[in-house]
């Protein structure tokens, strides 16, 4: 009997019906023979008031629902619809249960038949989705969804897409759909019963080879053709500018050409071509990306030599090799290769995969990454964990499935051929543009077997993070979550984990030493009890030193007689650590030595085992360098929440100038390094950036190209006369009175309005401050740690909301592009200085002052004016748009150093103005 499918959708006044919420429109599509055949939508009278939230966001206002039905008018009808059919929901169990009680309520049965969640199928099926709302899978499959939020347009959005999804399942191999029916029972809805209806389906024909699928083991890929073979083309460099435009043009009649970019192309290819070194500032609006890609395509293609591109964020990365590459072939008269390379852990491991889905005790995250790796084998060519969308829980998962290098042949054998790290390799070998990250660029520099070039041609876009990057790859971490989880892991005999599979190995070949089980048991225990003890320690110091609430960074030195403590631990904690790592190893080497008598489940377990004790002797030894023998270069800090103490804790260690040190060792090494950024110049000067890296006396090429932007029609500043000075207040006191100031700016502006702070602490302060007074309750309000979510959903969300204000930190004053209306205003709190008590900030300026060298205006203003420019970068996006700057520190007027502020921006009108009149300019521009 064909399956009866109705697609349900409801909009309600709230998320709970128990606690009074109702319906207040319901939907449902009936699908038959993958056909719709029936459509029903009423509007209910929820006999409540409807918020304006809801208002706002399903557009069903009190007069839409006046003369609408109650419920239990049309609950016989609702009842009878889905009566005998699978019921089909984005998210069913909301609707579902909403449904199921308003049902039971007057008086009807529950809804006992097969469910189907949407959300988890679109998961499943599609596992590299940016997001899995509605709105947003409608979009990408190009389905009719008029009017999101409102039920029927959700319902018949979610019915195509059901149908859609339907045939991509068809769409896969039969071995695929056998594997996702197996996992499918770990799932919340009736995924299954699709499943294998899709089975029963393919099993009525013979099944036909699918083009471009190969299969191996029992698994599906994606076939991958090496399409990399070297012809031999003109490629010189066109000279002249014309030429470039012309050869642009021709490809993009609308082309403009910038005289900045040109210039640019130009520079580039001269320091690659004479092996010299050059730092280049790009506006917004220069065509940064072009400007160095043209030249880098030319140079690798003429002298048959890669160039490496380094990016400092994984957004810009994927954006090249998506956007600027496809364009860039579509250009030139030439083919040439570009790829991706990233870290090992950012691959697919084939043989953990394998071995993994032999497991059969699945909980519902780990079933549900596991069928999204199964679609998605079948459509990468680059096995690169950052094309897949996972929970939080697949995250967690993916550990157990990346690629570490397994250094047994028996493992590594079957698979070698496919293995999407060595073919990456391979691919990069092989390739004209190699793009890349920093941090990768730089644990590959400093590994022996380094995959890019020592002795080659460097472009490393967004450089003002270099010397971040750089500090961070040569520090270390360790959290105490991380390290408890390795010790589980690990575990002692009587728990059954990696240690007892490791002794069982030893017994059962006979090959034991007759060291017993109890030492080691022994030792680990006391390990992780001594662990615990430090761990309460340090949380106990932070909270002793912390005032804040939010996360905080505390800078520790272990001369300190308050500290005598945590130094004895930490040696009882390396003795311990060294003892188990030297019976760990023991028992290894005796495994290794007779490796080919081991089955492929043993050495699964031994690569497991390998790989953990890297892990202990890490910790080990960043024990060793923050207790017991510190470096005077280096600085050491807790990260600490006091949400969760002792959990909350993360202990790091980075060198105070890590990037000088890289520049000598490897970056100076290099025949040519371009450095650009939109964002380099202090002051109109590479100073600041050339003592970052030790280039201070070095010869470099440099160029400043500002943004083409008529910024003086596009911006106004506008500056409070009416706030008080920071300084003169405590945070929560300024927090007040910058909340004040930031709801009359919202009112005006009527939201598409980000505010941006330089502290956790006055974020937390000011957001409170305006949900207490409840004036911006018909706003919606994300703010950064508060909000929940990733700083790429807080932005997307951020965006689909009209009325909505943005409060964010560090990582939101750059990087961030909100094109057009989504942002009309930027407030910036407070000058983006660095506290003085941050660990970084701090010893770089005990360092300065140690070189007789003024702290403040070598590191502190230069700092906080690049990033006052960085924060307004995020205003401009697009020669279209138009916006206002809102500055609530009055240190940008009243000290010495605030016309360095204004001067470090593009000229444009600065008004001092009162709380009122920045209401009436900000109506009248906007």
């Amino acid at each position: 009997m064909t399956q009866r499918y109705v697609v349900v959708d409801l909009e309600t006044t709230g998320n709970s019906p128990k606690k009074g919420d109702r319906i207040i429109q319901f939907a449902g599509v009936v699908i038959e023979n993958d056909q719709i055949v029936d459509t029903y939508s009423t509007f209910i009278h929820p006999g409540q008031e409807i918020s304006l939230f809801i208002e706002e966001l399903t557009g069903i206002s009190n007069e839409t629902v006046k003369d609408a039905p109650d419920f239990e008018d049309v609950a016989e009808k609702i009842a009878h619809l889905i009566e005998g059919a699978c019921f089909v929901a984005h998210n069913v169990l909301f609707d579902l249960s909403f449904l199921q009680e308003e049902l039971v309520r007057c008086g009807f049965e529950p809804f006992y038949g097969s469910t189907l969640d949407t959300v988890e199928l679109a998961k499943i099926m599609k596992p590299t989705s940016d997001g899995y709302k509605l709105h947003q899978l409608a979009k990408e499959e190009n389905l009719d969804h008029s009017r999101p939020h409102q039920a029927d347009s959700d319902a018949y959005a979610t019915a195509l897409l059901l149908l859609e999804l339907k045939k991509r399942l068809l769409d896969l191999p039969l071995m695929t759909l056998k594997q996702l029916y197996r996992l499918s029972f770990s799932l919340q809805s009736e995924v299954s019963e699709l499943i294998d209806a899709c089975i029963a389906s393919k099993l009525t024909k013979a099944e036909v080879r699918l083009p471009g699928i190969t299969t191996f083991r029992g698994l599906a890929f994606k076939k991958v053709t090496d399409d990399s073979e070297h012809i031999e083309q003109e490629t010189e460099f066109p000279l002249d500018d014309e030429g470039k435009i012309a050869m642009l043009q021709n490809a993009y009649p609308a082309f403009e050409a910038r005289d900045g970019q040109l210039s640019m192309m130009n520079l580039i290819h001269d320091s690659f071509e004479s092996r010299q070194h050059a730092i280049i500032e790009a506006g917004t609006g220069i065509g940064k990306s072009l400007g160095y890609l043209l030249p880098a395509v030319y140079f690798a293609k003429k002298h048959h030599e890669p160039v490496v591109i380094s990016t400092y964020t994984l957004q810009l990365q994927d954006q090249l090799l998506q956007n600027e590459v496809p364009k860039l072939k579509k250009i030139l008269p030439f083919s040439f290769q570009a790829v991706l390379l990233k870290g090992r852990s950012n691959y697919l491991s084939l043989a953990k995969f394998e071995r993994a889905l032999r497991e059969k005790e699945d909980n519902y995250e780990t079933a549900l990454t596991k069928m999204q790796i199964l679609v998605w084998l079948t459509e990468t060519a680059t096995g690169d964990k950052d094309e897949l969308n996972l929970t939080s829980g697949g995250q967690l998962f993916w550990n157990r499935l990346q690629s570490d290098g397994l250094t047994y042949v028996g493992l590594k054998k079957p698979w070698i051929e496919l293995d999407f790290f060595e073919r990456a390799k391979k691919t990069a070998a092989k390739a004209d543009i190699i793009i890349t990250n920093h941090s990768f660029l730089m644990s590959d520099l400093l590994t022996e077997d380094a995959l890019i070039p020592k002795e080659g041609y460097l472009v490393l876009d967004e450089a003002h993070h270099l010397e971040q990057a750089a500090s961070t790859q040569l520090g270390r971490r360790l959290h105490y979550i991380s390290v408890k989880t390795m010790l589980n892991r690990l575990g002692t005999f009587d728990q059954k984990q990696l240690f007892y599979r490791l002794e069982k190995l030893l017994s059962n070949n006979g090959w034991s030493d007759g060291s017993p089980t109890y030492t080691f048991d022994q030792k680990l225990s006391d390990f992780s009890y001594e662990f615990d003890q430090l761990f309460y320690f340090l949380s106990n110091q932070a909270e002793k030193l912390s005032r804040s609430i939010g996360p905080k960074r505390i800078a520790f030195k272990i001369e300190d007689p308050s500290w005598k403590q945590a130094i004895l631990i930490a040696e009882r904690l390396v003795d311990l650590s060294g003892s188990m790592i030297m019976e760990l190893e023991r028992r290894l080497h005796r495994l290794m030595d007779n490796e080919s008598s081991l089955g492929k489940n043993a050495l699964f377990y031994l690569n497991d085992i390998e790989v953990l004790l890297g892990h202990l002797q890490d910790t080990r030894d960043s024990l060793h360098e923050c207790f017991i023998k510190p470096h005077e270069e280096n600085i050491y800090w807790l990260d600490y929440t006091k949400a969760a103490p002792q959990h909350g804790v993360t202990l790091t260690v980075q060198p105070i100038s890590g990037s000088k040190w890289l520049w000598e060792s490897y970056f100076g090494r290099q025949k040519s390094v371009i450095m650009t950024s939109a964002t380099l110049a202090v002051k109109h000067s590479f100073q600041y950036f050339k003592a970052q890296l030790g280039l201070e006396k070095e010869w470099v090429q440099t160029a400043i190209y500002p943004s083409p932007f008529p910024y003086k029609d596009l911006v106004k500043v506008l500056v409070p006369n009416d706030i008080p000075d920071i300084n003169c207040l405590t945070v929560e006191e300024f927090s007040e009175n910058a909340a004040n100031h930031i709801i009359v700016a919202a009112q005006a502006a009527k939201g598409r309005m980000m505010v941006l702070f330089t502290s956790h602490e006055m974020l937390r302060a000011t957001y409170y401050a305006i949900k207490d007074s409840e004036v911006l309750d018909d706003f919606t309000l994300f703010a950064q740690g508060i909000s929940g979510g990733s700083r790429m959903r807080l932005l997307r969300n951020f965006q689909n909301f009209e009325k909505a204000v943005l409060f964010g930190t560090t990582s939101l004053w750059e990087g961030v592009d909100i094109p057009g209306e989504d942002l009309s205003c930027l407030v910036i709190v407070r000058l983006p200085f660095s506290p003085p008590d941050e660990p970084v900030t701090a010893a770089k300026c005990q360092l300065l002052e140690k070189q007789g060298k003024n702290a403040f205006s070598a590191y502190s203003l230069p700092e906080a004016l690049l990033r006052f420019r960085q924060g307004f970068g995020r205003l401009i996006r697009t020669p279209e748009d138009r916006g206002l700057l809102i500055v609530l520190d009055r240190r940008v007027i009243t000290a010495k150093y605030g016309h360095e502020f204004k001067k470090s921006i593009p000229p444009i009108d600065w008004k001092n103005v009162s709380i009122r009149e920045m209401a009436d300019l900000i109506e009248e521009w906007i």
